[in-house]
């Protein structure tokens, strides 16, 4: 296992024991204070070789893997910060919410041409975004970016905090539709009844094909859609893709799966039949 695949299989320990924590108690400020200290131990334990064995594992180590885990402690510190100052009446606490949607604006604004690069998955400035040993920052911003430490660079803390603002936007839509009391109910007769995991593969399938709107819908759009669609939370629908992301055999499983079983369907349905059959 080389060095970074360790703080891979860190990153998923940390997850479990976070759904853990979350099972285990219906006391939601409880539970991230909680979360924020186990994963807060957890980031103690990242920390950035001396040395690295290449510049690609540099990069990995600092655009990736450091961010991934201040992603989660920024977004944990951020949802006990808003649970804990929520107003207790209901019209209050949903404008209260909506607000809370500005600072992300401004700081994806206050960052945006790096916004967009983290975005599009962009990789042509890594070595001089991501590296100790570049010193010529390219002139992609418009703010200074924070100060840097031996175990994460300016720019992988501004993506540490793109990310925990994503899962954060997500947070907050939810919170607001739960209080308008807005959720579509739909009809009980289709269920989706695989795993959130699969739906959300299924998201970025269809965001990747550019299936939708000509590909021009957005993975929140999709996401968003299905969400209603068949009644899933996927808030959090950009963590479990990190986790899609990592594992260790296929990465499509569901939808390697879905081939399978479409053919499967297709060699077994009689030529003559509308293929509802078994």
């Amino acid at each position: 296992m080389n060095y970074n695949e360790q703080f891979k299989e860190l990153f998923l320990q940390m997850k479990g024991e976070v759904a853990a924590v979350a099972s285990a108690s219906s006391n939601r400020l409880g539970t991230v204070q909680e979360s924020y200290l186990l994963v807060s131990n957890y980031c103690e334990q990242v920390k950035a070789a001396s040395k690295f064995e290449s510049p690609e594992q540099e990069v990995e180590f600092f655009k990736k893997i450091r961010p991934g885990f201040e992603a989660e402690l920024i977004y944990f510190g951020e949802v006990y910060y808003i649970l804990s100052t929520l107003p207790e009446r209901r019209s209050e606490a949903i404008r209260y919410l909506e607000k809370q949607y500005v600072p992300i604006r401004l700081y994806q604004q206050r960052y945006q041409l790096l916004y967009e690069y983290w975005r599009l998955g962009k990789s042509d400035f890594d070595q001089q975004l991501f590296s100790r040993s570049e010193k010529n920052i390219p002139i992609l911003l418009s703010s200074p970016l924070p100060l840097g430490d031996r175990n994460a660079t300016p720019a992988g803390k501004v993506f540490a905090k793109f990310r925990a603002y994503d899962e954060l936007h997500g947070f907050l839509k939810k919170e607001i539709s739960r209080l308008k009391n807005k959720e579509d109910k739909g009809s009980s007769a289709i269920q989706w009844t695989a795993t959130k995991a699969a739906l959300v593969e299924l998201a970025y399938a269809l965001k990747a094909s550019g299936a939708i709107n000509n590909g021009n819908a957005t993975i929140r759009d999709i996401a968003t859609h299905l969400e209603r669609a068949f009644q899933q939370d996927l808030s959090q629908f950009y963590r479990t893709f990190q986790e899609i992301r990592i594992r260790k055999n296929s990465r499509t499983t569901f939808l390697d799966r879905l081939k399978e079983k479409l053919e499967r369907w297709m060699d077994n349905t009689d030529l003559n039949s509308k293929g509802e059959g078994e």
